[in-house]
């Protein structure tokens, strides 16, 4: 039996959190930016990149 271990499913919940932390203006705009995430793609790539997308423009 072989053990297989994808981290980008256990990279995702961190990131989403991680964004709705960092996003400075509201929390509640950071889970609404998760959410639409969630709901738009399945791509795991595509998440992650919009994620940090997100974080990196709340910052600017």
């Amino acid at each position: 039996m072989e053990n297989t271990f994808d981290i980008l499913n256990e990279e995702i919940p961190v990131l989403d959190i991680i964004a709705v932390l960092l996003v400075e203006d509201d929390p509640i705009t950071g889970i609404v930016f998760v959410l639409l995430l969630k709901m738009v793609t399945d791509d795991k790539i595509i998440k992650i990149s919009l994620i940090l997308l997100i974080i990196i423009l709340s910052h600017v």
